[in-house]
């Protein structure tokens, strides 16, 4: 169950380190202040960060694949000129 307390501003609030750890967050945090609401969010470290499996990397490479063929020539090659009608 969450823990909850209220807490009453002197100077700031700091959150116990217990508490961080209870929520599995790691030692970076962005902080996002949003109306009514500050949100506290653990954020990988660079060197954490996951690298994608064979099977992940495969179901990428499979999109697309069972794709209904479209009406446009060449659409992958004029992809911009079909989207966003440049070049035209």
């Amino acid at each position: 169950m969450a823990e909850q307390r209220v807490l009453e501003v002197q100077q700031g609030i700091w959150i116990d380190m217990r508490w961080l750890q209870q929520a599995g967050l790691s030692s970076r945090y962005q902080v996002v202040v949003l109306p009514g609401e500050i949100r506290i969010v653990g954020v990988c470290d660079d060197t954490q960060q996951a690298v994608p499996s064979e099977k992940e990397w495969n179901v990428l490479r499979s999109l697309g694949s069972d794709a209904e063929p479209g009406q446009l020539p060449n659409a992958a090659v004029e992809h911009d000129r079909y989207l966003y009608g440049k070049g035209r």
